[in-house]
């Protein structure tokens, strides 16, 4: 069954991974959210109502991909993989400018929502992200062309 409200999805999915349940409270910029470290993996789960009351974003850092010409590999892997993504609410790429962190963005929407759903989903996603951390970065630093495997993006379009 659905739940009804952020909170209510949030209580749960806390309890399913065996964290305490954070107080929620909307920050300055208008974001609901709370992280949770899951194999090592920081997974943020945000509502942003002035967006969307409807959907719940989760976001999955998949580590430091360095200044402007340092991670070109990780780059191109991460723009390619933006590009075969064509479906509706497609899992999208981008880079935290605050951390330099790769982001792996999902939206998962608040009408079909139930914790075992989202933990499903993002258990998913630690595993794509745990993937990005050993094949992508790891070519990159040895210097190899990092660009997406086709492994990496079936993974992504059986998440999404």
């Amino acid at each position: 069954m659905a739940v009804a409200s952020f909170e209510d999805l949030c209580a749960g999915f806390c309890e399913l991974v065996g964290v305490k349940t954070p107080q929620l409270s909307t920050s300055e910029s208008g974001l609901i959210a709370f992280h949770v470290v899951l194999k090592g993996i920081t997974v943020n789960i945000v509502q942003r109502p002035d967006a969307s009351q409807d959907h719940v974003f989760v976001l999955f850092e998949l580590g430091h991909l360095g200044g402007d010409d340092e991670s070109p590999a990780q780059m191109q892997a991460l723009l390619d993989a933006n590009h075969v993504m064509l479906q509706m609410n497609p899992p999208v790429f981008s880079r935290n400018p605050d951390n330099g962190h790769a982001v792996l963005q999902l939206i998962y929407p608040m009408f079909e929502a139930t914790p075992n759903d989202l933990y499903e989903m993002i258990d998913k996603g630690i595993d794509w992200a745990s993937h990005w951390r050993e094949e992508i970065m790891a070519d990159d630093d040895a210097g190899v062309d990092g660009r997406g495997s086709e492994q990496s993006l079936a993974m992504l379009h059986h998440m999404a």
